[in-house]
């Protein structure tokens, strides 16, 4: 592994340059969108721990079509990296339209479920009256803003792996804006607007949702014609080979990313039945860990992109050595992080609004433990996103995934919560035995080098030796 970082300086310095370019464009976009979360459960925080938990829990259900979605997105990055990478435009747009078809066909249910039966949802997570309105009335907004998800993500995808992470940045930036300004006006009553508390929130969200995706559209069709598909190129995608190639590495992108975001989803329901307070300290902590994990969202997807093209370009060796670089300095940043966030813990929970003492030292407690398991969720997702992702490995990723979440970490928050009834760090903790089994997985299938796969061409890595 040191050999990665000192026999090829000249190749490492041309890496992170090019990583530095993709990366960090994505991770303000990804930081953006986490700290609009955050402010949002600081906007609702002034009105009670049953807003900001009823808020919390209709972004989980948002998430987790999100995650559907980024699947998606996600699988179209890697055919169309290597798609970019062989110098083949049209494969590009052929994967643009599986995944925005695709997206909007999965996306469509959904939104009639959430619109039809909203306060029978969130009734699986509480039956306390107060979340079930607020919920209800933010989950019924918010729910047809999923439709343009299911256009962004793939659209935001298809620009990242033609090497333009900076333009969805950028319109990101532009929607979180409107957004922030349409949820202080809405929230709280300004310019002449009645107050709509939660409900105002819903609405701020759901309009800079159409915001981007009207903004992002018009960009497209304006700037990056060669990323419209024409007629021929959709006939040509609806092919059964091209079918074929996207859905084996889509459907299982989906399986895993599906299940891990239903997982989470199934956390917040455990969270949500040891209480409300439990769930809105829950809501809270879970925007910090988002705005923590999006400094590395760039450097994985970005990585991924880097990785994605030269297995493309089938440089095997290259892909290894940068993939090394990856997941060695990534979980030593992570480290540094999660100490500032032990150590800051009492300042951050200040900033979640009007929370009782009780609720605030519960809060300090759980940043603990969160803190210090960073480094593990960036060894996950960076091995996964960055590394196994990229040359295709997804029926691994979906076996980690499965025995982490599902094999460990959600029963053992189960029974500590429902039969152990043990207080909220303590099942937290529990959750964390997901983390634990996820790393140990993701470091032995790095280093079997399975994951070095030329997706477009029956070319096997055979430049490739056992050690490096």
């Amino acid at each position: 592994m040191i050999q990665a970082f000192t026999s090829h300086p000249a190749e490492n310095k041309a890496f992170f340059r090019k990583l530095w370019n993709l990366a960090i464009p994505v991770s303000i976009q990804a930081m953006m969108f986490s700290l609009l979360g955050l402010i949002d459960i600081m906007m609702v925080g002034r009105l009670g721990e049953t807003a900001v938990a009823a808020v919390g829990l209709g972004n989980r259900i948002f998430f987790f079509n999100l995650i559907l979605t980024a699947a998606l997105g996600s699988g179209m990055t890697v055919l169309a990296s290597q798609f970019i990478g062989a110098g083949d435009k049209g494969g590009l747009r052929r994967t643009l339209s599986q995944a925005i078809l695709t997206s909007l066909a999965v996306s469509l249910p959904f939104i009639v479920l959430y619109m039809l039966f909203p306060e029978q949802i969130l009734g699986l997570a509480s039956s306390d009256a107060e979340l079930l309105e607020l919920g209800s009335t933010y989950l019924l907004i918010t729910a047809p803003s999923i439709i343009c998800a299911a256009i962004v993500v793939p659209l935001e995808s298809a620009l990242r792996a033609a090497n333009d992470a900076k333009t969805p940045t950028r319109i990101g930036f532009y929607a979180i804006l409107v957004n922030i300004a349409l949820n202080y006006v809405l929230i709280f009553g300004a310019l002449g607007f009645p107050a709509m508390g939660v409900a105002g929130s819903a609405w701020g969200t759901t309009l800079s949702r159409l915001f981007q995706t009207l903004l992002l559209v018009g960009y497209i069709r304006h700037k990056r014609t060669f990323l419209i598909p024409a007629l021929d190129d959709i006939r040509q995608a609806m092919k059964k080979t091209e079918l074929k190639r996207y859905y084996q590495i889509s459907i299982p992108i989906i399986l895993q990313d599906g299940l891990w975001a239903f997982g989470v989803v199934l956390y917040n329901l455990i969270y949500a039945s040891m209480g409300v307070n439990e769930l809105a300290v829950m809501s809270a902590i879970s925007s910090i860990e988002a705005i923590l994990m999006s400094l590395f969202i760039g450097f994985g997807i970005g990585g991924s992109i880097i990785l994605s093209q030269d297995l493309g370009a089938s440089q095997f060796q290259r892909a290894w050595r940068q993939g090394l670089l990856m997941l060695t300095l990534a979980p030593l940043t992570a480290l540094s992080i999660g100490l500032l966030m032990v150590f800051f813990r009492y300042d951050i929970v200040s900033l979640f609004g009007d929370f009782d003492e009780s609720t605030m030292l519960m809060a300090a407690h759980v940043m603990i433990a969160s803190g210090l398991a960073l480094i593990l969720r960036v060894i996950n997702f960076t091995g996964i996103i960055g590394l196994l992702r990229s040359g295709g490995d997804v029926k691994a990723s979906v076996y980690i995934n499965i025995v982490g979440m599902w094999g460990v970490g959600l029963p053992l928050a189960y029974f500590a919560a429902n039969w152990w009834h043990w207080p909220l760090l303590l099942v937290f903790i529990c959750s964390l035995g997901e983390e634990i089994t996820k790393s140990i997985l993701v470091l032995i299938r790095v280093v079997s080098k399975k994951w070095l796969n030329n997706l477009i061409q029956d070319k096997a890595p055979t430049e490739l030796v056992a050690h490096d």
